[in-house]
């Protein structure tokens, strides 16, 4: 039986605005069905848009370990920091909810620390007039991402990524979300994470 990878989360797993075909993980799905990977398995994309940590946590057993796969990748804590359902404490406990329960079923949970927003470009084009503060949404990301790093379970440094990629507001089309350029980039950066931790990850 080809063993399974799900990666669950908000609209950037997903892909919004594109197909789920132009996603990172849809890109991924592809690159290894391809053969440019070393190892085989099914990618399965359970993105919804406008998720939080409590919507995930919620469907996590129906979405992710009802297709029993040997990992799961988790992005998630935007839309708790944009919706103000969370801060970054509480949408750790979540994901360490969401990580107990993987590990209970022998799938190797790992974590996605969030991509940065563009403060100024988000302001004007996503959700714009509803009084976010896009830069203190950063902050929270940030902070997010350090309690993700400190866990002890495995993570992809996504933000740390999309740094260093992102030179400019171009890579986001309205401050949120990455350009379709900007989703084969992260495709790229998990791919090659994935080689390198493949036996972790029950890949090889």
């Amino acid at each position: 039986m080809k063993k399974k990878i799900v990666f669950i989360g908000n609209s950037i797993v997903n892909g919004f605005p594109m197909s789920r075909g132009r996603s990172f993980p849809g890109q991924v799905r592809a690159a290894i069905k391809d053969g440019q990977a070393s190892f085989h398995a099914d990618v399965i994309n359970k993105g919804a848009n406008g998720d939080t940590t409590e919507g995930i946590l919620q469907r996590f057993e129906e979405d992710v370990l009802a297709h029993e796969p040997v990992a799961v990748f988790i992005m998630t804590g935007t839309n708790d920091f944009i919706y103000r359902e969370s801060d970054p404490d509480g949408c750790m406990a979540n994901l360490g909810e969401m990580a107990r329960m993987a590990e209970e079923a022998g799938t190797v949970p790992v974590y996605m620390t969030p991509i940065a927003v563009n403060a100024e470009k988000a302001s004007r084009m996503w959700m714009a007039g509803f009084g976010i503060d896009y830069s203190g949404i950063n902050d929270d990301v940030r902070a997010f991402s350090d309690l993700i790093r400190e866990s002890g379970v495995l993570y992809v440094d996504t933000w740390a990524a999309w740094e260093e990629y992102a030179g400019d507001e171009s890579a986001w089309l309205d401050g949120v979300h990455p350009t379709p350029e900007g989703q084969q980039y992260l495709a790229q950066t998990v791919l090659e994470w994935m080689e390198e931790h493949a036996e972790e990850l029950k890949l090889k």
